[in-house]
């Protein structure tokens, strides 16, 4: 039996369209990846927040006022610290930004915000209505 030149082997166009195929799924790949850890980190820094507005109900029932903070986890995991030296159970990973602001002279309120520096996204809860909610960050930037 002998081999014709037809049944030798793969064509180049053959292997420019395999090759093609593949950088399409190797590029829907790292940009399912790049969303999938973007969705995290932002789900990561709005437990940070949940778990900061616990602490801050924790403080007021003890101290009758709300404390600020501002804190961001550069480094590694950082503690948020009440003013009084208490460490709390709130640790901000790092690049979580965590902001927390007492309003009225009673330091009877407080809004917090916090996000993840590479994401798009910004939680922000307010105490009075006891709420968070999530908006683009450049919306949040223009309000």
């Amino acid at each position: 039996m002998t081999e014709t030149k037809a049944d030798a082997g793969f064509t180049i166009v053959e292997m420019v369209c395999a090759i093609a195929v593949i950088t399409i799924l190797c590029g829907i790949y790292f940009f399912m990846i790049d969303s999938y850890r973007e969705r995290r980190m932002s789900e990561q820094a709005a437990k940070v927040l949940m778990t900061a507005a616990q602490a801050q109900e924790k403080y007021f029932t003890r101290e009758h006022r709300y404390f600020d903070a501002e804190v961001t986890g550069n480094g590694g995991d950082v503690v948020v610290v009440t003013p009084d030296g208490e460490k709390t159970s709130v640790s901000v990973p790092p690049n979580v930004v965590l902001s927390l602001k007492s309003q009225g002279p009673e330091k009877t309120a407080f809004t917090g915000h916090a996000f993840y520096t590479g994401s798009t996204f910004i939680h922000r809860y307010d105490s009075t209505t006891g709420k968070m909610t999530t908006v683009m960050r450049h919306q949040d930037d223009a309000g």
